[in-house]
């Protein structure tokens, strides 16, 4: 009676509201990473769009279609969605194929979110070159059956792997019980410096936990496993990373002079009776997090230039008898390059009174820093060098 009649909308202003629900879709997929926020924002839409037909149909009788319009809508949206999940990502699913092995799953999700994809072909930036071994390991092989052997390296290789992995180091390669890592390749990392001296002392705990387990466990292990030590060397510089080796035969490595040098300063940590042994350049870009005590001027064998490497203690965090060790030590250290070897030697005693307490639950034999410069400044009270030292000493083993 009121002559109000049903009205549809023109064929323009139907396109018009299908290009528009498109543009959502549109936006909805490509901005929005997180699955529930897709569906939750598509359904929302698709709410909208009812509750302003609704309102169309109620106020001005004009009826909006909405079957073909929404189950546009879905085909559009679940088409989309397959084709960005099974085609777009796929750099994705490539980047998890090729570095899943030695990369953290964070890191992968990170070089995938920031778009900034590995150089495959290598190149050369500021990274920190890392290497892990255990001390005497072939003693290991001669008092363990394989079986127990085995099950005790890849216990261990598992844990040191997955410390290594959360702080976001990448796994170079296995060599026996070694470790070889890296940190700032193949993403950019500013801090790896520092993410390898904590990896470092992250490595010495869960190893101090492991012994701790040894000790305890039903089946009997020898002293050997019990008193394992692991030996660290850390160095800082430009490293070549990339994927090297034959073609169809390649492996993500690392090469250069930093690289090496960082292996002698693992195996060269014996003759101090360490654990943690780093470069000067590593220690300049850690800056103040963490506790080090300058350790010697040395010439690693094969390389002429000599080198001021420290030991890596503990985190800063304020260890009284550490942080004396390290004034003592320091005291001796600046007064032996002075040539004053008597003052020097008694620094040196009264620091070696702190040694023991760098890692109370391991039995590192007579030797230490504090002991060896007291030996050196003995032979030199009795024999002083030439005018010309300088306090290099030159290693004579690897």
């Amino acid at each position: 009676k009121r002559n109000k009649f049903i009205r549809k909308p023109t064929k323009n202003w139907a396109r018009l509201i299908v290009l528009l629900m498109t543009l959502i879709i549109g936006w909805v997929i490509i901005f929005q990473d997180n699955i529930l926020l897709k569906i939750s924002t598509f359904l929302m839409s698709i709410g909208l769009y009812y509750l302003f037909a609704q309102y169309l149909f109620g106020s001005r009788q004009l009826w909006l279609p909405s079957g073909y319009i929404l189950s546009t809508c879905i085909v559009a949206f679940s088409l989309s969605y397959i084709y960005r999940t099974f085609y777009e990502n796929k750099d994705k699913r490539f980047l998890k194929a090729a570095f899943k092995n030695y990369i953290s799953p964070a890191l992968i999700e990170e070089i995938h979110a920031t778009g900034e994809l590995p150089k495959l072909g290598g190149d050369v930036g500021v990274r920190t070159a890392f290497f892990t071994d255990i001390a005497d390991f072939s003693s290991f092989s001669e008092k363990l059956p394989p079986e127990k052997l085995v099950k005790l390296i890849n216990e261990y290789l598992t844990a040191m792997t997955e410390i290594l992995l959360e702080e976001g180091g990448t796994l170079d390669k296995y060599v026996g019980d070694a470790i070889v890592a890296f940190f700032g390749a193949p993403q950019t990392q500013d801090d790896h410096a520092q993410r390898a001296a904590r990896v470092a002392l992250k490595m010495q705990k869960k190893l101090q936990e492991l012994r701790l387990k040894w000790k305890e466990a039903q089946e009997q292990w020898p002293e050997l496993v019990t008193n394992m030590v692991m030996r660290i060397g850390i160095n800082s510089g430009d490293i070549l990373t990339g994927n090297m080796g034959a073609t169809g035969r390649m492996n993500y490595t690392m090469m250069g002079d930093a690289v090496n040098l960082a292996a002698r300063l693992e195996s060269s940590a014996k003759q101090y009776g360490i654990l943690n042994h780093i470069s000067e350049t590593t220690v300049k870009l850690i800056g103040s997090e963490f506790l080090v005590r300058k350790l010697d001027k040395i010439i690693v064998k094969g390389k002429t230039e000599p080198i001021t490497t420290y030991e890596l203690l503990a985190l800063n965090n304020k260890n009284e008898n550490l942080s004396k060790l390290v004034e003592l030590f320091g005291r001796g250290l600046a007064s032996y390059e002075k040539r004053e070897f008597d003052k020097a030697r008694e620094f040196f005693r009264l620091s070696l009174e702190l040694e023991k307490i760098r890692y109370e639950d391991l039995n590192m034999g007579d030797i230490n820093p504090s002991q060896i410069y007291i030996e050196r400044c003995e032979i030199y009270l009795n024999e002083p060098p030439s005018s010309d030292w300088t306090g290099v000493f030159v290693l004579q083993a690897k």
